[in-house]
């Protein structure tokens, strides 16, 4: 062991010399460029082969049963230079690539899963089709490593990749490659996240007050057994995750299973490595005296917290780089997994690793003088209801505000409802983008008709602007895609669809369905791609950045005042109280004070509910800021909603919060609460 410990000391001195880390950045640039040329090579290579078939595809049509189609239908391949390529399992679902009038309409997605059946096994086909990732990686992945050396981190590197090479060597004897991707994951996280606070350290070793005390908390963390338990159970437990999907799904699920997991378990574990952290250095430092020493020194009480909020913001964004970078790459290696078919596939591309924009269709407004007088004629009418008015019981403004929401909502259900046998057209505008873009758009839909059952399957038309309906069976309340010809898109960027409440017969006789349709405010939207997944990841990951930094402001602001245990308390409940925010909304509407019981329950119940509701709507914006969702869902995360979060949660929130704190700081006597049990 001493002699192990002599070896260390003298690897890790010899690094230190400048010639030697010459040395080995020489090294590693050899062994990264033998490793990482093949694959930039390949990339360049297949991305010039899918871009060929992709154009020997748009000349394909099956209507007129020319010969690039009829080899793709009965052979599975196309011929690019006299050389054939496909394979089986393109032939079985070659069928499915024709759109209704016989062409391909989607020929870059198609030639994508066409030149698969020949890409490199070693190689992610959603990363080496696109050349500049590919160069983009390879250059981060070697600037990554001479970081390291520069940074005296080489040999500790070649440590890791020793150890995770052995036990990566072990798995694939035992034919195990899932435990050993989930290995290779592990160690490369716990070394990244190693070099970054090594480098945040080496950025923040200023002689600057708030630097100071920034430095000195990532020290802190890096020692407290809070934070180390929270980071370690992270950088084992995020690479685990793909070993716990079932594969028989199919792959958008997995994918979508993977991002909801993953995103989820970094911001959940980064929530509350910030709220315990926050709170123990404040509170251990005025507990233990630490922070006479502090205060004693040219610093005020204001830097002091300001410094501990930098010092957690940097630990919180070095937590998502770090995992936020692992939640990426796990989700290109989900995607090299077999789809269930083709249509799988495509919404692997097209629905799920992608940003899409929402449209939904244009209703009419209820006329404001027509909407006044029913609510006056509904009062009129009701003899009760306006003698609990004359009486005092009801408030006459409250109940035409109800009438008036209850009407309100009538109307535009009543457009969102469609007879048996009868039709009803939407309007979308807004569609410019789609019209132009190579990627089609998709209308969505989730209808409602009879009880709901999801075994009944009911039928329904469909037709997009002028084109001719064409049914489609759905089961009612479970989401349903169909894809939008881009012709059928005016040069306004508005669409008309039209739906019909029935089904066709082989003959062409139109016959209605038994039940009345109908679908949610939300329930008809047509998606379309504005951006990739990569931007749309940044945003979403950016967005719980700023919402880690109100919890650190939170949990300093709490802690400069209470106790531990109770700023603990304190912090945990408002973050739990704003993540649930739209539960506790959906309670308000379903709670309603007994008018049974006595007026004592009547008081209180009335008390909670405004209270709830005080707490309901101040954090609403916490929850509503959340970017899984829309990030599971392929939906664009805008920089606007960005921007709104960054303004509201990120610096008028954080900084209300830490004034506060600031403010009741500033008051307390520090010699009375150290020493003691707080």
């Amino acid at each position: 062991m001493i002699r192990i410990r002599e070896w260390r000391e003298r690897l890790f001195a010899w690094q230190d010399v400048t010639r030697n880390r010459w040395i080995l950045s020489f090294a590693f640039i050899l062994c990264g460029v033998a490793l990482l040329g093949p694959l930039c090579w390949s990339s360049y290579n297949y991305s010039k082969l899918r871009w060929r078939i992709a154009s020997v595809l748009s000349e394909a049509n099956i209507a007129e049963k020319n010969p690039i189609a009829v080899q793709l239908i009965e052979r599975g391949s196309v011929t690019i230079d006299g050389v054939e390529i496909g394979s089986e399992r393109i032939r079985t679902v070659a069928d499915q690539m024709f759109d209704r009038n016989g062409v391909i309409a989607e020929a870059d997605y198609v030639s994508s899963f066409i030149a698969s059946s020949v890409s490199p096994g070693w190689a992610p086909v959603t990363i080496i089709e696109r050349p500049w990732i590919v160069a983009g990686i390879s250059l981060g992945f070697i600037a990554f490593i001479l970081l390291a050396v520069w940074v005296g981190m080489g040999i500790q590197f070649m440590i890791v990749l020793l150890l995770s090479g052995g036990l990566m060597a072990l798995f694939w004897v035992l034919s195990n490659l899932q435990l050993m991707v989930a290995v290779a994951g592990i160690g490369l996280l716990i070394f990244a996240f190693i070099l970054l606070i090594r480098i945040a350290l080496i950025s923040l070793s200023s002689p600057r007050q708030i630097m100071a005390v920034a430095h000195t908390l990532l020290i802190e963390a890096q020692r407290l057994r809070i934070s180390i338990g929270f980071i370690g159970a992270l950088l084992i437990i995020l690479p685990l995750i793909p070993l716990w999907i079932d594969q028989r799904e199919p792959l958008r699920y997995q994918i979508q299973t993977f991002i909801s997991r993953g995103t989820g378990l970094v911001f959940v574990i980064a929530a509350c490595l910030t709220l315990f952290l926050s709170c123990a250095t404040v509170s251990f430092e005025i507990r233990d005296r630490q922070i006479w020493n502090v205060l004693t020194k040219p610093i005020s009480r204001f830097q002091y917290m300001f410094g501990k909020v930098l010092g957690l913001s940097v630990l919180n964004g070095i937590v998502l780089i770090v995992g936020g970078v692992a939640v990426f790459g796990y989700v290109q290696l989900l995607s090299t997994r077999a789809p269930a078919d083709l249509q799988d596939a495509s919404a692997v591309q097209n629905q799920v690793l992608v940003a899409r924009a929402t449209e939904r269709p244009a209703y009419k407004l209820m006329d404001v003088e027509k909407l006044r007088d029913i609510v006056n004629s509904t009062i009129e009418n009701d003899s009760l209801l306006k003698q609990a008015i004359l009486d005092g019981i009801k408030s006459e403004v409250d109940v035409a505000r109800e009438i008036r929401s209850t009407k309100t909502t009538e109307f535009m259900a009543a457009q969102r409802t469609i007879e048996p046998g009868k039709s009803r057209s939407f309007e979308f505008t807004g569609l410019q983008n789609a019209r132009q873009s190579a990627s089609q758009p998709t209308l969505r839909y989730v209808f409602h008709i009879s009880q709901d059952s999801s075994h009944d399957l009911f039928p329904v038309l469909i037709s997009f602007g002028d084109s001719p309906a064409f049914q489609v069976n759905y089961v009612p309340v479970q989401r349903n895609v169909v894809v939008i010809p881009i012709e059928a898109i005016r040069e306004d960027g508005t669409l008309r669809v039209t739906l019909l409440n029935g089904g066709i017969t082989s003959d062409g006789q139109i016959y209605p369905s038994p039940w009345s349709m109908n679908f949610d405010a939300d329930g008809l939207e047509v998606l379309h791609r504005v951006g990739g997944f990569e931007a749309n990841y940044f945003r979403a990951m950016l967005i719980d950045w700023v919402k880690l930094i109100f919890i650190a402001s939170l949990g300093v602001a709490a802690a400069s005042v209470l106790s531990f245990p109770v700023a603990v308390l304190l912090s945990v409940t408002i973050f739990i109280a704003a993540s649930i925010s739209p539960f506790l909304a959906l309670a308000l509407e379903n709670y309603a004070i007994s008018p049974d019981s006595n007026i004592l329950i009547q008081i209180s119940q009335f008390f909670i509910e405004k209270v709830v509701g005080a707490v309901q709507w101040s954090l609403a914006p916490f929850a509503a800021a959340g970017s899984s969702t829309d990030l599971i869902d392929g939906r664009a995360i805008t920089w606007t909603k960005v921007m709104s979060c960054i303004g509201q949660i990120g610096i008028l929130w954080s900084f209300a919060v830490f004034m506060l704190g600031f403010l009741a700081f500033r008051k307390k006597e520090i010699a009375i609460y150290s020493g003691g049990d707080s």
